[in-house]
């Protein structure tokens, strides 16, 4: 995995949900948050996000593209969404989009849920003549998953919670488990916010839809992200505003720099 492909992965796997909804207050609100990726501190990615809560209705849409040093290495752009239902624990999906591409090469998905089964799926491109390596997806590991954006919108009002779950993850793709563990607390200022965020240290576990000889999937699979969690936009809704990945080459952060309210 290059680090452009890491950076593709977990930006929308991982950051990209980094949006927390409105105060349902009120009949509508729009926050829209602001991101910033660079490898070992340089600049390589930008993103933004916008989260809309409607009585009992949610939608996330997002943007992705390189900039900085990125820009010199990889024309990168994409855009990711998602709509659901606001439950009393969670936020629960129903449909969940993928669209990017990274120079001459695209990729597309579209996932379909309910109750948090997945019902129907599919991608572009097909993988065709997987290897003798490949481990497909199970249909009983489609029960009971999220899609990487409103996965990470993490519904709770004990902030100490935050951390004690594991977020099982489909994209069309791939199932993966993201395994959280409490790592504290650090404050957190950015326009917008100031205040407390809840480290967690977070291990994936490849489930179904990956290849067990990718180096660069075995390489991740070893090493402890850290996903700060705090509640930007209303105080039981906590959503990354900070994230660190190991790759060869440094490590990759993803922060938020802004977030506001309409």
């Amino acid at each position: 995995m290059t680090p452009r492909q890491l950076l593709l992965g977990v930006a929308i796997l991982a950051s990209a949900h980094a949006v927390g909804p409105a105060d349902a207050t009120t009949d509508r609100q729009t926050v829209t948050t602001q991101y910033g990726m660079a490898v070992v501190g340089l600049k390589i990615g930008k993103a933004s996000f916008d989260t809309v809560i409607d009585g009992g209705r949610f939608s996330v849409k997002g943007t992705l593209s390189s900039a900085g040093l990125g820009s010199l290495v990889s024309d990168t752009a994409g855009t990711s969404r998602v709509s659901g239902r606001v439950t009393g624990k969670s936020f629960a999906p129903e449909s969940y989009g993928l669209d990017y591409a990274s120079d001459d090469k695209r990729w597309k998905s579209e996932v379909a849920f309910s109750g948090g089964r997945v019902t129907a799926a599919s991608v572009s491109p097909k993988r065709e003549k997987p290897k003798p390596s490949y481990v497909p997806v199970k249909r009983s590991q489609l029960a009971a998953v999220v899609d990487p954006l409103s996965g990470l919108m993490i519904k709770t009002s004990d902030a100490a919670s935050v951390c004690k779950r594991t977020l099982p993850f489909y994209d069309g793709w791939s199932r993966l488990d993201l395994r959280l563990s409490s790592a504290g607390t650090r404050q957190y200022s950015m326009p917008g916010y100031a205040g407390p965020a809840t480290v967690c240290n977070v291990t994936i576990r490849p489930v179904g839809g990956y290849d067990a000889s990718s180096k660069g999937l075995n390489y991740l699979a070893k090493q402890t992200i850290q996903i700060w969690f705090a509640p930007i936009a209303r105080e039981d809704v906590f959503v990354p505003v900070y994230a660190r990945i190991p790759t060869k080459v440094g490590s990759l952060t993803l922060q938020a720099t802004s977030v506001s309210v309409k």
